[in-house]
């Protein structure tokens, strides 16, 4: 059970490959094609409560190539396993992420390459609101880029779909004083410089909404003197998006509507007012199954009071039970395009955040007697001291 964004499943079952490194280079390899079946990336990590894919981009020969390793997770401590591979060279920033009301860990970490000389790495752990995580390290400087004073890591700025708020993150050299997004009405966006202790490079983050239209970073010293500039590249849409869909559309309650697409997953995508918010899988051995292969009746999103999804073909009724007693109520529709499942919106009221709260799905027949439920159990906030109920089993580089 998610709430859609930067999403991996793939990657447990499948090699991502070698990638160039680049400022962008996280973005650009999780939209890779058919290798890492990017569906699945974008919309299924948290499927499965306490299970988390890593990816790590292994750079640490100080060539300019490397690998992306994953592993499979379980109980434990996700920070103190990963940190346990990549040690924090200083102290770890946490911040907070608009997009997901999660926080990102971030710090930096030392390798040495074959020719004797450092060359550090910038690691971070993400949240998702439905619980799900993902870690991932490149090397900063990136292999030809010495010269430069900033790099980008990674942000939800890039997911998609977007949210209303996303943030953007990388570390920088000391001369670095302040940072800036530059909207493309030249509008200036202040971020933030993080000086943890101990640490060899600072790291830096800028929130803004995603309508501003950011094309650039631009980071300045202590005298106002601009001494690096990151261009921004447009947040990628997935290009089987631009597909003509299957079948007809689907309108939903909750002013949502409801389309098909086929390539390279059956997968519904759902939208509001001309923006996709979500999707499900609908692919046959996917359908309602966690990251484990374990089956499930339902397959939920929530979305800034919206909920949507699809559920077992047998279920005519939903019922969302929060944890102080309240409730929603959602009529399934059969998917036109096969009947492979039973799809269902509404909207709901309430003012906490069900994700850490916990909740309840239930779900009734058409004579209204209940056929299943399924507890959500209230999701912890990743802290370097602290982490969720997960934990890391060494991921081996090239597999």
């Amino acid at each position: 059970m998610n709430d859609l964004e930067e999403r991996l499943r793939a990657a447990l079952d499948a090699r991502a490959g070698t990638y160039t490194v680049s400022p962008d280079a996280y973005r650009k390899v999780r939209s890779r094609g058919r290798r890492v079946r990017r569906w699945q990336w974008l919309a299924l990590l948290p499927v499965a409560a306490g299970v988390t894919a890593v990816a790590v981009f292994l750079t640490v020969s100080g060539g300019a190539e490397g690998d992306i390793a994953t592993g499979t997770v379980e109980k434990g401590n996700l920070y103190r396993r990963v940190t346990a591979t990549y040690p924090p060279v200083g102290e770890p920033v946490t911040v907070d992420d608009p997009a997901e009301n999660r926080p990102v860990i971030m710090w930096i970490t030392g390798k040495t390459n074959p020719a004797d000389s450092t060359r550090y790495g910038l690691c971070a752990i993400t949240q998702q609101a439905s619980g799900g995580a993902t870690s991932f390290c490149t090397n900063v400087p990136q292999a030809g880029r010495d010269s430069e004073q900033a790099w980008y890591l990674n942000g939800s700025d890039s997911t998609w779909p977007r949210r209303r708020l996303g943030l953007s993150y990388g570390a920088a050299r000391d001369v670095v004083a302040k940072v800036e997004a530059i909207a493309k009405d030249g509008t200036r966006i202040p971020g933030t410089v993080h000086r943890p202790g101990g640490a060899p490079l600072v790291m830096w983050t800028v929130a803004f909404p995603s309508s501003a239209g950011v094309t650039r970073f631009e980071f300045s010293d202590s005298g106002g003197k601009v001494v690096q500039r990151l261009k921004r590249d447009e947040p990628m849409t997935d290009p089987d998006v631009a597909k003509p869909p299957i079948g007809p559309a689907l309108d939903m309650a909750g002013g949502l509507t409801a389309r098909l697409y086929a390539n390279p997953d059956r997968t519904v995508v759902w939208s509001r007012g001309g923006d996709d918010i979500g999707l499900n899988l609908l692919e046959p051995g996917q359908l309602l199954a966690d990251l484990a292969g374990k089956k499930r009746p339902v397959d939920l999103r929530l979305h800034e009071g919206l909920w949507y999804g699809v559920a077992r073909t047998d279920t005519a009724r939903i019922s969302l039970v929060f944890k102080d007693g309240t409730s929603a109520d959602a009529g399934t529709v059969p998917d036109p395009w096969g009947g492979a499942a039973a799809l269902f919106s509404g909207t709901y009221r309430h003012p906490g955040d069900a994700y850490l709260e916990g909740f309840r799905l239930v779900g009734y027949d058409a004579a209204g007697v209940e056929i299943w439920h399924d507890d959500v159990p209230a999701v912890t906030p990743i802290r370097p001291d602290s982490s969720p109920e997960e934990t890391l089993r060494p991921p081996v580089p090239g597999n």
